[in-house]
């Protein structure tokens, strides 16, 4: 049980790397990345709507 857990450890570790890269996790810096890729979405959605 114990290998399985640090695999999936592992494995999470490996997962945040590839999306969000080696820096380190400050929420000023992760909401300011889903903000402006929110807004360029609402932006498209209201462009293919007119």
């Amino acid at each position: 049980m114990k290998k399985w857990f640090e695999s999936f450890l592992k494995k999470i570790e490996a997962a945040n790397k590839k999306n969000f890269g080696s820096e380190r996790m400050d929420c000023c810096d992760l909401n300011s990345k889903d903000t402006s890729s929110a807004k360029k979405d609402s932006d498209q959605k209201q462009q293919v709507s007119s």
